[in-house]
């Protein structure tokens, strides 16, 4: 009963201070609200600039394909996708967690594209990449260097990517370790969120699949 009682007076604490044990409760869109306000200025400026980048990046991997209804449906996805990522990553930068709602959202936005491209669909592609990636970061969990929220956001960050070409998941990892490492050696901190990277690999990789960076446009 003390237990019970502990456990009730700090959540009732922490939804009123926001601390980060009862972030998974707090509704998502006063969780985001916060991460914006607290965010400094080129926080802004870069969650801006991901939001302008993604239907860019949709569109220039939609290219590569012949133009039709089902491309189309899979460029939105593609940009819903990223911008859903992009707006897990803000979260993730305040408070550190990966919001389960925004991961699982993107994740099903990522599915619908994979189902929507063209050839006849890549929900083969899409599900190896997101294997791919979402095991290549649970390798680096298991020895405590991320948290099961990145794990998660990396599944669907390479299950995306995955969807315009399979070598664009590990593809999408190794920039996001790049710029993780890059980020901590310019701050020098050593617990950073990783969101940011994931996305950054998300459009590193998204647009080198645009460009067509193997033959043909489909690695």
């Amino acid at each position: 009963m003390r237990m019970v009682s502990g456990g009730v007076t700090g959540g009732v604490r922490g939804a009123f201070t926001g601390g980060p044990e009862v972030a998974g409760f707090v509704p998502l869109a006063v969780r985001w609200g916060r991460a914006w306000h607290a965010a400094p200025p080129g926080r802004r400026r870069w969650f801006a600039g991901a939001l302008a980048t993604c239907p860019l990046l949709a569109a220039s991997t939609a290219a590569i394909g012949h133009p039709s209804p089902a491309a189309a449906l899979a460029g939105t996805a593609l940009t819903a996708t990223g911008t859903v990522i992009a707006a897990a990553a803000l979260v993730d930068a305040h408070e550190h967690r990966l919001p389960n709602s925004l991961t699982a959202l993107a994740g099903a936005l990522a599915v619908v594209g994979a189902l929507a491209a063209p050839r006849g669909g890549r929900i083969g592609p899409a599900l190896l990449g997101g294997l791919i990636a979402g095991a290549a970061m649970l390798v680096v969990h298991l020895s405590r260097g991320v948290g099961l929220g990145d794990v998660k956001l990396a599944a669907v960050v390479g299950a995306s990517c995955g969807t315009s070409a399979l070598a664009a998941a590990p593809l999408a990892i190794a920039v996001a370790a790049i710029a993780a490492a890059a980020t901590g050696l310019l701050t020098r901190r050593t617990r950073l969120p990783l969101g940011p990277s994931l996305w950054a690999g998300w459009a590193v990789a998204t647009a080198a699949a645009g460009a067509g960076w193997a033959a043909g446009g489909a690695w």
